[in-house]
């Protein structure tokens, strides 16, 4: 690849958790029979002037070899993909997508490839991110996907078409294809901005016969024999290379003997080629022809030979259809037309050996971890058993990385009795809920339930893990769906039950450390959190610690979640102390099990508080420690990273840092216009606060408007509240004090049936709730009399925010401080008190030695002491460890 190389380093701690298969990112080489074809690189040049360049053809025409051909001769940085079946799993295509793009832009895919890993992400949101990062490339690349019609999935091809609506103009897309991708690109035809190249510029010319004959056979064809070349093949390279072979093998009149399509032609050129092969070559070809790519170990466990590396760099040098699929000359694999041929002769020949060749491909996949090309291999042997003993040892990754098509096509291929196993049946299970498949989903539930509660079933651990499994599902899906009532009574029933089984048997969920939070902040704003009905959220989730409590659950991840939401519920309740002791332990628990989506939101609200109570600087830096933190865990490209700045420039807002606030509003999307997709709430509503600050009235309107809307289609109370708030802090700028106290009074309504305060308290409205009680009182607006809106929850709203204001700094400032240590400050601490030196410390935590000595100084300073030894005596006086 010409350009800019890739980022080996920055990819393999983006994807350290992806097995990527590298081999489907390698651009292919050059082949040693290279015909130059001017007229069609002059055509491909267009694709850097044009947004999308298509290549259709039939097989055997030279599509890859022309396209790689044109990159290796030029200097544009390219991403190349690869396709198989595989990718019709709409996570594995765009894993592979944004692996391309970050091995050559270190910088892109991170926040995107973050997202594929929640529980119920948004694909346009994960696009919106890719392509925000794609527009601060500075150098055009071409992003090519090679077999496109292998991707049958209607969901891939509507989310490529989305991508190319809104891919900046450096971006180009070069997809390959047997067929016309199912793609709308009429506008850009009309635009100029299609490139296509079809079968008629793909069939070799004379010119480009005589030449392909020329290189490969060391003479020119005469003028009859060129003639014949050219109407028998029609410009079929495959075709070319077949008659060559054929040639070279001393079957000089091959051509004479066949007419017809090209089906026939390859058919019939093959037969010749094969049969005029060495013995030992022929049996090689047909035993490996069911590999979808092979190595020479791999080869030899198939054919039974010894293992010999050179011998698949020898056929592909001899031009015998075999492709490279990396530069180190380890893996290849047949051309698609040369499999299918041997693949056919295998079964009309040796149909006895078929399901032993697959089952030794299985045997030697599993052993080198390859576990989905054996789990391919066992399912064409007809070996189950085999297939589904591999699937349950790869299911909860899979889950865990939301590859549902690929699992969920797995599991159809199994029979029937198979897949009514148990074990299979909540995987299943788990997959179908995951992929929206409720009709589906219940069928198995039931299946599943039936099989559990009959009197000959197993009591064994597997099947008790299994039946606990089904009551969290059971409570899952109830909250996925909002069904409050659903979830408290399968919590209930948990709760009740007295024979839970150990922390080994409990249900999948809490083993697969799968991602609950989709970057929601507030976590409650989503289903966690009943989509903002605090007073639902804070019974359950008050509920939920009770059974964590009974049962011990302490230092679990699911654990961390429920401190977290819990947190925030009493956080927006301002019950303060409460809310940040839950905040401490859900971090703690975080960290510990490196559950990052209760981490940030857990951090987010301890940094509040701190804010608060009037500790601005201690506020920020915990902020800053936890960005230091996704660092350590390679995650400081993920939107949690943004939802941590963006709650850093709100901040920065209050303390009228404008020029950090300027930067982060260019680097946002929103700044580009792009449409609002998935959860962005957070993050765009600090933006909009930022349009406040710089009096962007008009700007500020039209995101409120178009988030309001959102907010109320996907039912998000706490969204619909704040904006509320917004619009009425808006049109009370603008001067539209009717419509002002009218969203204000909408915002009451719902933070008063929910339960809000601290919604309405952080928010600098003290005058427009004065304004909005004056209204009431003198009843200068019929549309605010109605019921809805009580005085005493106005007056406690309002009774609140004019504390807020006249709170000083320094009240009660010792004993706040004294128990306002962070989590890391009282981890130093701890340590201090162990006797650990600054250095033994900036080991243990990980962190630099100035570091240290910077929390040590707020220790002191908080603990109002000199040194170590007074620090420790303080810490033992107040019992603060």
């Amino acid at each position: 690849m010409r350009g800019q190389e890739p980022n080996d380093e920055l990819s393999k701690s983006l994807f350290d958790d992806y097995p990527l298969l590298t081999t489907k990112l390698y651009i292919p080489h050059q082949p040693s029979y290279f015909v130059a074809r001017e007229h069609l690189m002059e055509k491909m040049s267009r694709a850097m002037d044009c947004k999308v360049t298509v290549v259709t053809s039939p097989p055997g025409f030279g599509k890859t070899t022309m396209v790689s051909q044109w990159i290796l001769q030029g200097q544009i940085p390219v991403s190349w993909v690869s396709l198989d079946q595989g990718e019709n799993d709409l996570l594995r295509f765009w894993t592979y997508v944004i692996a391309a793009i970050n091995r050559i832009c270190p910088s892109v895919g991170h926040k995107s490839f973050s997202l594929l890993k929640t529980m119920s992400f948004s694909p346009e949101q994960m696009i919106s991110w890719l392509i925000n990062d794609l527009f601060n490339i500075p150098d055009p690349i071409l992003l090519v996907l090679d077999d496109y019609h292998l991707i049958e999935s209607d969901e891939v091809h509507r989310l490529v078409a989305f991508f190319v609506e809104r891919m900046p103009t450096q971006i180009h897309l070069c997809i390959l294809s047997r067929k016309q991708p199912p793609i709308a690109l009429g506008q850009l035809r009309v635009k100029g901005q299609l490139n296509e190249i079809n079968l008629s510029e793909l069939r070799f010319t004379e010119q480009e016969i005589a030449a392909f004959w020329h290189r490969q056979t060391g003479v020119l064809p005469n003028e009859t024999s060129l003639q014949l070349l050219s109407e028998r093949t029609e410009g079929w390279v495959a075709g070319l290379q077949l008659a060559v072979l054929s040639h070279l093998s001393g079957q000089q009149d091959a051509l004479h003997q066949f007419k017809g399509d090209h089906r026939y032609v390859v058919d019939y050129l093959m037969e010749e080629v094969f049969e005029h092969l060495p013995e030992g070559t022929r049996s090689f070809l047909l035993r490996t022809s069911l590999l979808e790519r092979m190595n020479a170990e791999l080869c030899a466990v198939l054919t039974g030979e010894p293992a010999y590396k050179g011998r698949l760099q020898e056929m592909e040098k001899s031009n015998l259809f075999v492709i490279p699929l990396d530069a180190e000359g380890k893996w290849f694999r047949y051309h698609h037309l040369f499999a299918d041929f041997l693949r056919c002769r295998l079964k009309q020949h040796h149909a006895e050996e078929v399901i032993s060749l697959h089952l030794a491909a299985c045997e030697w996949f599993e052993k080198h971890n390859y576990l989905d090309e054996a789990i391919e291999h066992a399912l064409a042997a007809g070996a189950f058993d085999k297939a589904s003993e591999i699937i349950l040892t790869i299911a909860t990754e899979l889950l865990k990385r939301r590859e549902l098509t690929t699992l969920h096509r797995w599991l159809l291929q199994l029979p029937v009795p198979i897949r009514e196993r148990p074990a299979i049946l909540i995987i299943q299970i788990w997959t179908e809920l995951f992929m929206g498949h409720q009709e589906q989903m219940d069928k198995h539930v039931k299946t599943l339930q039936k099989e559990l509660d009959a009197p000959t079933s197993r009591k064994d651990s597997l099947y008790i893990g299994i039946r606990e499994d089904m009551k969290v599902v059971k409570n899952f899906q109830a909250m996925l769906h909002g069904d409050f009532k659903q979830c408290y009574a399968m919590l209930q029933e948990m709760y009740d039950d007295e024979n839970l089984p150990n922390i080994e048997g409990l249900p999948m969920l809490f083993g697969l450390g799968m991602e609950l939070n989709d970057g929601t902040i507030p976590f409650i704003r989503s289903y966690y959190g009943f989509n903002g009905q605090i007073k639902k959220a804070e019974r359950y989730h008050r509920f939920y610690g009770e059974f964590i409590d009974k049962n011990g659950f302490y230092e679990f991840p699911f654990t961390a979640y429920q401190r977290a939401a819990l947190c925030e519920v009493c956080y927006e309740k301002n019950q303060l102390p409460v809310a940040l002791r839950l905040a401490e332990d859900a971090i703690r628990i975080a960290k510990r099990n490196n559950v990052i989506g209760a981490y940030v939101p857990a951090i987010i609200i301890q940094s509040k508080i701190l804010w608060e109570r009037e500790d601005k600087e201690e506020a920020i830096a915990i902020i800053h420690d936890a960005l230091d933190h996704l660092k350590l865990t390679h995650l400081h490209h993920s939107h949690w990273h943004g939802l941590l700045h963006a709650f850093l420039t709100r901040c920065r807002l209050e303390n009228e840092e404008m020029k950090a606030v300027d930067h982060w509003m260019r680097t946002s999307p929103w700044s580009r216009r792009i449409e609002i997709n998935g959860d962005q709430d957070f993050e765009l509503l600090v933006y909009i606060q930022a349009l406040l600050a710089k009096e962007n009235w008009a700007e500020a309107l039209s995101w409120c408007e178009q988030l309001l809307k959102k907010a109320r289609t996907s039912n998000r109370i706490m969204t619909e509240l704040e904006v509320l708030l917004v619009l009425s802090q808006i049109h009370g700028r603008m001067n539209n004090p009717h419509t002002c106290m009218l969203h204000l009074h909408q915002a009451l309504i719902l933070g008063e049936r929910e339960g809000y305060l601290r919604i309405f308290i952080d928010r600098d409205i003290e005058h427009l709730l004065r304004q909005y009680a004056d209204v009431r009182k003198n009843k200068y607006m019929v549309e605010v009399q109605a019921d809805g809106v009580s005085i005493h929850y106005l007056q406690v709203v309002l009774s609140l925010s004019m504390e807020r204001r006249q709170t000083e700094r320094g009240n009660h400032r010792e004993a706040s401080s004294v128990f306002m240590l962070t989590v890391r400050e009282k981890e130093v601490l701890q340590l201090l008190v162990e006797g650990l030196s600054n250095k033994d410390i900036a080991e243990k935590l990980v962190l630099a030695q100035g570091t240290v000595k910077l929390h040590l100084h707020r220790v002191y300073s908080k603990l109002q002491v000199s040194g170590r030894t007074q620090a420790i005596q303080k810490a033992n006086q107040h019992r603060l460890l």
